[in-house]
């Protein structure tokens, strides 16, 4: 049976080296990064890496910091170590597109292993015009209490953009860069990373001529080896307003008498609304679980808002109610009319809006004497009220 296998050693024995394990190609600006892996054969002394330059005719004229179109490859000299060796080298000066790589190594008598492939895209100038920077609504300097802070509104952006970087001059005279970046999903950490609509940039210095500079940063692909950036854009901001509170005139309760379940008292139309002058219940106010208090507006009038303030312990209300009437004076059968109840701990600042069903309009109450009756969690529950406001608003 010699002759079924003597003709395939015509030539002498074909020896194959080792071939490259785990080949993979990393994309970058006009170069691409290959990797791969010697898991075994020590004979191995060199590489060679085979491409064909896509997107031109062969023969054409060479960009500039490119290579010409047409076949090319690089010898890359390997030394082996002892267990298992990395094998990482970039290829510069490519033209934007789509390339196959093959990969052989060799030993020192000139033997090949089979090829290995793999297949990268390469960017450059068309990928670089088709990124734009974030876009942002006007942003907003806030000067209040001391403090100098702009507020940048943001709008979406493409998925490949991966950091913002920000320069600024801050209050003490410092240019300032920082970086924003997606953050965990806040809501759902398996959705991975998202985007904040919105920055803040603490310690804006204020200044003729102020502007803030920004720019953004994108990866083609996740492992990409190059970053591109937008240009920087140069951009202005408004001072932010903050609105105008309510006129003490517009306040139907301010000045007016109040009565509470232990005792009588103006600290709560007083028109502060910090915890300087509050109504704290007494211990023996919240042995039933119950505390209240009622302003006299002085006569009847239109009302369709209240604003409390509950400066202490809010978390310890278990509900809490907006009562009114039109009764020419309190008795122990006066018979109150419900505006709202709110069940579970109300908020600091808690605002009662009178509205139809479907929140598109005002509807006015009548009153005298508007209630807030308060649901206690225990008889240690020890809260604060500074304020009680009420308002007949013209819109919402």
């Amino acid at each position: 049976m010699d002759a079924t296998y003597k003709e395939f050693l015509n030539g002498g024995q074909v020896v194959y080296n080792g071939k490259p394990e785990g080949l993979q190609a990393f994309s970058g600006n006009k170069r691409v990064g290959i990797k791969w892996y010697i898991i075994s054969d020590p004979k191995i002394t060199s590489a060679k890496i085979f491409w064909n330059n896509p997107g031109h005719i062969e023969g054409d004229p060479v960009l500039p910091n490119q290579r010409p179109a047409g076949k090319d490859s690089i010898t890359i000299a390997i030394n082996r170590g002892s267990g298992t060796d990395s094998v990482i080298t970039f290829i510069d000066r490519l033209k934007e597109g789509i390339y196959t790589f093959s990969v052989y190594m060799y030993d020192d008598k000139g033997h090949s292993s089979v090829k290995s492939e793999v297949i990268s895209d390469v960017y450059g100038d068309n990928y670089q015009n088709s990124i734009g920077n974030r876009p942002t609504d006007m942003p907003q300097l806030n000067i209040l209490n001391g403090k100098s802070d702009l507020y940048i509104p943001w709008y979406g952006v493409a998925q490949q953009a991966v950091r913002i970087d920000l320069i600024y001059t801050n209050t003490a005279g410092i240019v300032k860069t920082v970086q924003k970046s997606k953050i965990p999903n806040p809501t759902d950490p398996r959705r991975g990373m998202i985007w904040l609509d919105k920055d803040t940039l603490f310690n804006f210095k204020d200044a003729a001529g102020a502007k803030l500079r920004y720019r953004t940063a994108y990866l083609p692909e996740e492992t990409a080896i190059d970053t591109f950036f937008t240009e920087y854009t140069d951009i202005g901001y408004k001072y932010y307003v903050p609105p105008t509170p309510p006129s003490k005139d517009d306040n139907l309760a301010l000045s007016k008498k109040i009565t509470t379940s232990s005792a009588t008292g103006t600290s709560l139309t007083d028109g502060d609304r910090s915890n300087t002058n509050k109504w704290q219940p007494s211990s023996g106010e919240r042995a039933d679980l119950n505390v209240w208090f009622y302003v006299d507006l002085g006569s009847v009038k239109d009302f369709n808002s209240t604003q409390v303030y509950f400066t202490k312990d809010p978390a310890k209300i278990t509900y809490y109610e907006i009562l009114y009437t039109d009764a020419a004076t309190i008795a122990t059968d006066t018979k109150w009319k419900r505006a709202y109840i709110k069940f579970g701990a109300p908020e600091e600042e808690d605002i009662f809006v009178s509205t139809n069903t479907d929140n598109t309009a005002l509807v006015n109450l009548k009153g005298r004497y508007i209630k807030i009756n308060i649901g206690l969690r225990d008889e240690a529950t020890n809260i604060n009220v500074s304020e009680i406001e009420v308002y007949h608003k013209d819109k919402l």
